[in-house]
């Protein structure tokens, strides 16, 4: 008897999850993260998802919200408390971040912030059984798609699809304040937007019978950006090295030749962290004559005797020096006898057509994948460049993922990197770059890459990286010592070039050519420390590195949709030359800025012009900004024992968090760093900092010279300290 009641009173509770309350003719089902709700002929889901966003859920034939996809982070299990609402015909939840709400009897949902603010008045929907259709008023400006629909960073559409060096996500945030994000049924034909002409509706796009709608108040891009990494995952730092200089290029002769280009790097005082290769590291000749039924013998996980003749050995000594090994890779299949395997097995994408493309969603093809790749990590190779991958939507991911779990069990605890060449939501999760594509050698290729790796940023690509001095065609001396400048402050700066072009290592492009781009990389590894922290600062908060000018002045119409000059964390504004003859204009929005090399002090808003020689960089520092300035060095991972800067620049309280970890492994995500809170009072002029954080690595900084000015001083950081100018 005893035993009946307990299991009674335990059905009780269970019932109580699910309570259904029946008030007139509208049925509410209460869940454990919302409500379903029956409007029309439909179920909708209201609840909540994660600790960051409301999600409105369509379903035809399941219970709403039970969508799968590798868009939304699964390791994120935090939720939000909520309360459910009846004021029928309208019902509803609310959090601390605002609520959701939808009438019954008219279908009608609508959004709104903590404040009862309405954000979102008369959202609709409608179902065919084979798409589904949510519309809602959409007024504002709209930013954050990617770049495959538009350019520019305003929005009025998303395609919600990849190709060479674009994407598009089912992504906007709203300057009326709140952000939006979709997943459909199958991730591989995700949800699309389009804003009416008249810009006062906004329809969303779902094929299949299902529809999730994410949607989270956001004052601001830094709110939307926060809310979008609890939904899709943090950014993951790529290993330090890789946020120096990356060389790379398609044509890499033999051995000697590698040693060579080595040697003149460094006896050049030229900065790079790691080499890239082409094809040749591993083939003789390119896959891009090989038939469907492939090649007898053709080499697609070897090395190439001819330039890498004892690979392990040559690594090493690469190493030895400073460089790293990143090799290219194609989803694709050039063996004849592999390929014969992988379409006994299931594993192309269309094994009846030319196709040689792998599906690496399959898991018995990842793991075969992992295998063949196992002796190249064993040998050394530290990264991969992924190319060609944009066959279906979330090829990236998933080949990422193959090679993502290879190296966590042949290097446990190595960072993950990767170049892609376009991404879908989710990736940052796996410490990924994009590069821009295959772009030609021109002015115009130049002006297009910031306009790229800030819709990138915006979109929730943290590394974008581009092929400095362009891929088809080879640059004039000028336009690429200009692309060498303008990539100091991308988050990932890399060079590229095709066959039969002239490479763009700077020792071939004259002497002033050289001194120009030597100057560049130089400030690029002295700025290090303030953008590694910047990846950190990406990590626990969604705000990107590399940042448009409206993030921080979103009431300036005038940097609404301005690309050819961006922020650098919210202190460092870059407006590199990007045409010939080294004259532009320049604005500066409503602050105090200086001059990064003169001090000189320029009050904003103001556009100035200006005419810079070739080894010249405009750069602009804003009032209260702290900028971490390292010593010029090699490679990444050369110490020195030259003071850290810290630059401080007056005109109000400034703070910079700086974060000092091991740079290769994962133990910044359980908090294995050494944190150094740099505070400047402007009234007293003093700077104090407070070290935290039990990283304690031979690359630590122990002393620091702080520069107010033409005033330095120089002490040792300890624990805490302070330091007063007059």
């Amino acid at each position: 008897m005893k035993t009946n009641k307990v299991q009674l009173i335990l059905l009780l509770a269970a019932i109580l999850q699910s309570v259904t309350i029946y008030i007139a003719n509208a049925q509410i089902i209460k869940t454990p993260r919302g409500i379903l709700v029956k409007a029309g002929n439909q179920s909708v889901g209201l609840s909540v998802a994660k600790d960051a966003a409301f999600c409105l859920s369509l379903n035809d034939s399941i219970a709403p919200s039970t969508i799968k996809s590798i868009f939304i982070d699964g390791t994120n299990t935090a939720t939000t408390q909520f309360t459910v609402i009846s004021a029928r015909p309208s019902y509803g939840i609310k959090t601390s971040y605002g609520k959701l709400m939808i009438n019954t009897k008219t279908g009608v949902w609508s959004l709104y912030d903590a404040t009862g603010r309405i954000l979102i008045r008369d959202g609709a929907f409608s179902s065919t059984g084979k798409a589904i259709q949510i519309t809602h008023t959409a007024a504002g400006l709209l930013y954050g798609s990617g770049n495959n629909a538009s350019k520019k960073l305003e929005k009025n559409q998303s395609g919600s699809s990849a190709s060479n060096g674009v994407a598009d996500i089912p992504y906007f945030w709203n300057s009326r304040g709140y952000s939006a994000f979709a997943v459909s049924s199958n991730d591989d034909i995700p949800a699309t937007w389009n804003r009416a002409v008249d810009k006062a509706t906004l329809t969303w796009q779902f094929s299949g019978r299902a529809a999730n709608l994410y949607l989270w108040p956001a004052k601001t891009m830094y709110d939307a950006a926060r809310g979008y990494v609890k939904l899709t995952g943090k950014p993951k730092l790529p290993p330090r090295w890789a946020f120096g200089y990356l060389q790379s290029k398609w044509g890499w002769d033999d051995s000697t030749y590698v040693a060579d280009v080595a040697t003149k790097f460094r006896t050049h005082k030229l900065p790079v962290d790691a080499f890239i290769f082409d094809f040749e590291w591993y083939t003789t000749l390119p896959d891009y004559a090989v038939k469907k039924e492939g090649k007898e013998g053709f080499s697609d996980f070897t090395f190439n005797a001819k330039v890498f003749p004892s690979p392990a050995k040559q690594i090493a000594n690469l190493k030895s020096e400073g460089f790293k090994f990143i090799g290219i890779r194609k989803p694709r299949l050039g063996n004849a006898a592999r390929l014969d395997t992988a379409r006994k097995n299931g594993w192309l994408i269309s094994p009846k057509t030319d196709n040689r493309d792998l599906n690496f969603s399959s898991p018995a093809l990842r793991k075969w994948y992992e295998e063949r790749n196992r002796p190249l990590i064993k040998a050394g190779v530290d990264a991969w460049w992924d190319d060609e991958g944009e066959s279906y939507y979330t090829c990236y991911y998933w080949w990422n993922k193959a090679q993502y779990d290879l190296l966590a069990s042949a290097r446990p605890n190595y960072r993950h990197f990767t170049l892609n060449r376009a991404f879908s939501p989710g990736d940052q999760r796996l410490g990924y770059s994009t590069w821009s594509g295959d772009i030609p050698s021109t002015w115009p290729s130049l002006v297009n890459v910031p306009m790229d790796l800030l819709n990138f940023s915006l979109a929730g690509m943290y590394y974008g990286s581009c092929d400095i001095g362009g891929f088809q065609g080879t640059p004039t001396k000028e336009m690429l010592v200009r692309w060498f400048q303008a990539g100091v402050f991308l988050p990932i700066m890399r060079a590229h070039s095709n066959i039969g072009t002239t490479p763009r290592f700077p020792y071939l492009w004259d002497t002033d050519g050289e001194a120009a781009m030597r100057k560049a990389l130089n400030l690029r590894y002295q700025l290090l420390p303030y953008i590694y922290s910047l990846g950190h600062e990406a990590y626990n908060t969604g705000s990107p590195i590399m940042r448009p000018l409206v993030m921080e002045f979103q009431a300036d119409t005038t940097v609404a949709n301005m690309t050819d000059e961006w922020l650098v964390g919210k202190g460092l504004l870059a407006a590199p030359v990007l045409n010939a003859g080294g004259k532009r204009n320049v604005y500066l929005p409503g602050d105090t800025w200086y001059d990064y090399y003169t001090g000189d002090v320029i009050k904003g808003p103001k556009t100035i012009s200006v005419d810079k020689a070739l080894d010249e960089i405009p750069v602009y520092v804003r009032a209260g900004a702290i900028l971490p300035i390292g010593p010029v060095i090699q490679y990444s991972e050369q110490t020195s024992d030259t003071p850290l800067e810290i630059h401080i620049y007056p005109g109000k309280n400034g703070s910079f968090k700086m974060v000092e970890d091991d740079g290769v492994s994962y133990n910044y995500t359980r908090s294995d760093t050494r944190i150094t809170d740099y505070y400047w009072s402007d009234k007293i002029k003093t700077l104090t900092w407070n070290v935290t954080g039990h990283y304690a690595g031979k690359n630590v900084y122990k002393t620091i010279k702080v520069v107010l000015g033409k005033d330095q001083k120089v002490t040792s950081i300890g624990k805490k300290g302070r330091l007063a100018f007059k």
